[in-house]
């Protein structure tokens, strides 16, 4: 990003920032060579939220009325490139700051307002999503969880897949049904439940990377006061939209940064290695390097865009389409290099491979790739259905 003289300041005292605390408060777990077992790794980014919260940078572009400094998501921007910059972990409740927040801040109550948002900046209160199920993923309005009214609130009962972190979580959204007798997008609701509740279950699935950030979550007789009613009745699906967008545009920023550090990790792996490494890999590299730039304009633009008021719009679907995709062919390539040529990656052992594995999912979370082409042609061009 170019920076202005505000930002060119922002952007030193961000540096300074993490040079000072990262080594010291943070990153205590880490041995050269070595990957973090899951209980490390943990522990690094509940370490690194807490300092973050300290320091004031959690809510950099927050509400101060919610403890935020009131910043603007390019500001924001400055600091996922200088994050990015000094390898510092994603914060634990990166899930509550950059998307479930900011959705309770647009539809919901005052009152619930003050009751979530504080806890969530502060990084007491770890939140997680609730939303895909095993036959509902990308399709969210097939979802089968339901919520019955009963005395003094509701009773939920279902199951829900993929919710990452949910081992961790304090609180989950859960998008239950709560009328049969309408059009499926019209009769869900989103709910505010505690993990620690009677009747929810989490148990963590493990993937092929050998890590466990996802769970399924069983709720059996799970019972919620109305106060845990997220918004209006029926308006679970607006809540998922305008969560789902704030995923894609201000949650996805981080990514965006992390992909364009990426690339240029790979393009100077290459030239170390240039004289071993084929020249039809150079050619793909010179691809992917400008589908990461590209990106980062659009994201720059996008965040420019909110910070003038709007709010995310088809766009960040083509983003995260985009983004998916040409993170995938950076894994491609990294990993096949990581294989083929002998002492490829520096001494980081098998870093690409593990990144090719992880990455065969960002096709698929956030809604899948195909969800995402239908809906950028529906609403965003037009076309008939």
């Amino acid at each position: 990003m170019t920076d202005t003289d505000g930002s060119r300041a922002l952007r030193a005292e961000i540096r300074g920032w993490f040079e000072q605390v990262l080594a010291a408060e943070v990153c205590l777990d880490r041995v050269p060579g070595c990957a973090l077992t899951e209980e490390q790794d943990f522990a690094e980014r509940r370490r690194y939220a807490g300092v973050l919260t300290r320091d004031g940078w959690a809510g950099l572009a927050w509400p101060r009325e919610w403890g935020g400094r009131g910043g603007g998501y390019r500001e924001r921007l400055v600091f996922a490139e200088e994050a990015a910059r000094a390898d510092a972990p994603d914060p634990l409740n990166r899930l509550g700051v950059d998307i479930i927040g900011p959705a309770i801040d647009v539809l919901c109550t005052d009152e619930q307002k003050r009751r979530f948002l504080p806890p969530i900046l502060r990084g007491e209160a770890i939140w997680c999503q609730g939303f895909s199920e095993p036959g509902a993923g990308s399709d969210l309005s097939a979802l089968s969880t339901r919520a019955e009214r009963v005395p003094g609130g509701w009773r939920i009962n279902g199951q829900k897949v993929w919710t990452s972190f949910g081992q961790y979580a304090d609180c989950c959204v859960v998008l239950a049904r709560t009328d049969p007798t309408v059009r499926p997008h019209a009769g869900i609701s989103a709910f505010a439940v505690p993990m620690d509740a009677p009747g929810v279950e989490e148990r963590p699935i493990r993937q092929m990377t050998g890590g466990s950030d996802f769970c399924e979550v069983f709720l059996t007789d799970v019972h919620v006061a109305d106060a845990d009613l997220l918004g209006a009745e029926g308006d679970g699906w607006k809540f998922a939209m305008t969560a789902l967008g704030f995923e894609r545009s201000i949650n996805f920023l981080a990514r965006q940064v992390r992909l364009t550090r990426n690339v240029s990790d790979l393009v100077v792996q290459i030239r170390a290695n240039a004289t071993r490494v084929p020249s039809r890999a150079k050619e793909r590299v010179v691809g992917i390097h400008a589908r990461a730039m590209a990106l980062q304009a659009v994201v720059e633009a996008n965040m420019a865009a909110l910070d003038a008021g709007g709010v995310p719009g088809v766009e960040t679907n083509a983003s995260k389409v985009f983004w998916s995709e040409t993170y995938q062919g950076m894994t491609d390539l990294g990993a096949e290099l990581e294989l083929t040529v002998p002492g490829f990656g520096d001494g980081l052992g098998a870093a690409w491979t593990s990144s090719y594995l992880a990455g065969r999912a960002t096709t698929i979370y956030a809604g899948t790739s195909e969800i995402q082409r239908n809906i950028i042609a529906e609403r965003g061009l037009g076309l008939p259905r």
